[in-house]
């Protein structure tokens, strides 16, 4: 059975505690967690230090001239793909040189780490995928030197293949040799054939209004593409497939979109800048807030859907879905609770989030405890009813922190329990910098100086913090656990200010009337709040469409060999199904790369993906 949330409850059987099964045990906690190893849900095997100046034995002379260094750096470019060159193509990079591909050449989202896997793939692919018309894009070319000892060219450009648009990043350095591309990220972004459509007239032609059309062609839509669930995802993803001319239909269970922010806790407000998180074709307007409130964001979504005119079916779930041999999908809906509807769609999109579902530790006795009440964060809206009262509030990645946050503003006696070192970064430091690991190491240990009257002040009052997963702060962490980080958003001064407590350890056990901490420390809370996270998206999967489909699928999120996501954006293991997960700022981008995938499906132009 699969994992579910436990709600707030006095007495509840120990039987019908649900914690996360894995082949069919229990996992019962029994000793605090330790920080993630180094290769948790991460296999990537082509990490490289950073081309430093002294690593390399030159550097990027202080008058050089950006724009034509880039100038010439391109026109090699350009000769050796219109060529189909894959020698000369390898030859301009590093040895240990990067070229990462969305769907451009690959039609697949794929990675070549050194030069001997880029001579590879550009010998299978350059031949057949003649690129050509290579022109700046703005920015235009800079020189980069984010540390003494690293400099790079940035070159941001558009080429054309024989079926698709694209974009590229490129950055190169200077070697003893000349110039060297250290890395080239080249990404789909229109298809030559298929355009985005033209916008609707908007004036009036038929019998009934708009409102009243709108209301028709939901009821009567016929899909080609499903999606599941109605959070940010699936809108941005539908949106995307609509402006393509792709009949697409949102399968949401919620009564209203919106409601996977409008029903978190009522202080809730994300916790990174909003200008990272625009949906597609519909920009927050101006004046907007910087931590855009969890109620609002859902409200914008609820306009953001009628705004597009997206088929949604609210109120509806996913009965039954099956394949046939050749792929075929006839997926049956409980339509809004009152109808049984069959649809034939060419595809199916998952985009129940990354979470699968709640998650409870099993503890003994917790079904004999009567001293007060326990609930998941999912089910716990506001502290406002524990004004005098004593809360537990057990996990330290965000839900934990804010809802420790919650109390401590209304005065309760509040503690936090750690089970393990958490990553700690202020807002104030963090948000102007950027990621990848080898960076990521170095800006991690930047954050970390930079943080350290925050985090010394932290320690002093017995929370645990880390530098994350790998070393990288938040940036493997949120490609592999996806958590076990925060943000500050306002709690840590609390901690520092006694206003929240510390406790390090789990909960060994309950009595009837006392909470017995690791370690035998007794204690009595009137309200128990787990912020012990979700299972993977297998399981929504499996709660969604069914052992069978679900066992076919393979491991979802984290990082894979060559470093990129695992089945998300790509094959999921199931032909014709997509798993559509990620952060907010990952939905405006990946949703259009799916979306013109499953176009160029659709529409019969797409080649297989490369697998060599």
């Amino acid at each position: 059975m699969a994992p579910t949330a436990v709600s707030e409850t006095n007495n509840v059987a120990a039987a019908d505690l649900k914690a996360k099964v894995v082949e069919g045990s229990i996992e019962i906690e029994k000793s605090p967690k330790l920080p993630l190893a180094d290769n948790y849900m991460y296999d990537f095997k082509y990490n490289h230090a950073l081309p430093t100046i002294q690593s390399l034995g030159a550097d990027i002379a202080e008058n050089a001239d950006a724009t034509e260094e880039a100038e010439a750096i391109i026109g090699r470019l350009s000769e050796v793909l219109a060529n189909g060159d894959a020698d000369g193509f390898a030859d301009l990079f590093l040895e240990f040189g990067v070229w990462r591909d969305k769907l451009a050449f690959t039609w697949d989202y794929r990675t070549f780490n050194f030069k001997k896997a880029i001579r590879q793939a550009a010998g299978d692919l350059l031949p057949t995928t003649r690129a050509k018309n290579l022109r700046f894009l703005t920015p235009a070319p800079k020189i980069h030197r984010p540390y003494a000892d690293l400099s790079y060219l940035q070159i941001v450009f558009a080429l054309d293949t024989e079926i698709a648009g694209a974009h590229a990043v490129l950055n190169a350095v200077q070697t003893p040799e000349g110039w060297k591309v250290w890395t080239l990220h080249t990404v789909i972004e229109s298809l030559h054939d298929f355009p985005e459509l033209h916008v609707a007239d908007g004036h009036m032609t038929g019998e009934v209004s708009w409102e009243k059309q709108r209301a028709i062609d939901d009821d009567k839509v016929q899909p080609e593409v499903v999606v599941v669930g109605g959070g940010q995802n699936g809108l941005a993803l539908t949106a995307r497939l609509k402006a393509l001319g792709v009949t697409t239909l949102i399968v949401d269970h919620s009564a209203e979109i919106g409601e996977v922010w409008t029903k978190r806790y009522e202080y809730l407000s994300l916790h990174f800048p909003h200008w990272a998180d625009h949906f597609p074709y519909f920009p927050y307007p101006e004046r907007w807030p910087t931590y855009t409130p969890a109620q609002k964001q859902g409200l914008f979504m609820q306009w953001y859907a009628s705004a597009m005119e997206l088929h949604v079916w609210n109120s509806s779930k996913v009965v039954s879905a099956e394949q046939s041999e050749s792929g075929d999908w006839t997926v049956k809906v409980n339509k809004g609770g009152k109808e049984l509807r069959t649809l034939h769609p060419k595809h199916v999109v998952m985009a129940t989030s990354l979470c699968g579902v709640p998650t409870l530790p099993v503890v003994p006795g917790i079904a004999d405890w009567k001293a007060g009440i326990y609930r998941h964060s999912t089910a716990h809206d506001s502290s406002r009813d524990f004004v005098g009262k004593k809360v537990l509030v057990v996990g330290t990645s965000s839900s934990g922190f804010d809802t420790a946050y919650d109390c401590a503003r209304r005065g309760i006696d509040v503690t936090l329990l750690q089970r393990s070192p958490t990553y700690i970064m202020s807002l104030t430091h963090s948000v102007p910098r950027a990621i990848a690991e080898e960076l990521s190491r170095r800006n991690a240990e930047t954050l970390e100086n930079l943080d350290k009257e925050l985090l010394d002040a932290l320690h002093a009052k017995g929370l645990r913090t880390w530098r994350g997963q790998r070393g990288t702060g938040n940036a493997t962490l949120g490609s592999t656990r996806n958590g076990g980080f925060y943000f500050d958003a306002g709690a840590c001064e609390q901690i520092i200010n006694d206003k929240i407590k510390v406790e390090p350890g789990f909960i060994e056990k309950f009595t009837e009337d006392k909470v017995i901490l690791s370690g035998g420390r007794e204690r009595h809370y009137d309200l128990i709040v787990f912020a012990t996270g979700f299972s993977n998206t297998i399981d929504s999967v499996r709660n969604t469409l069914g052992d069978k489909i679900a066992d076919q699928c393979g491991p979802i999120w984290g990082v894979d060999d060559e470093g990129e996501f695992k089945s998300a954006y790509k094959e999921s293991g199931v032909p014709n199904l997509w798993i559509f997960v990620g952060y907010l700022p990952y939905t405006r981008f990946h949703s259009k790369r799916l979306a013109l995938r499953l176009k160029a499906l659709i529409a019969g132009v797409s080649p297989s993906p490369y697998k060599a």
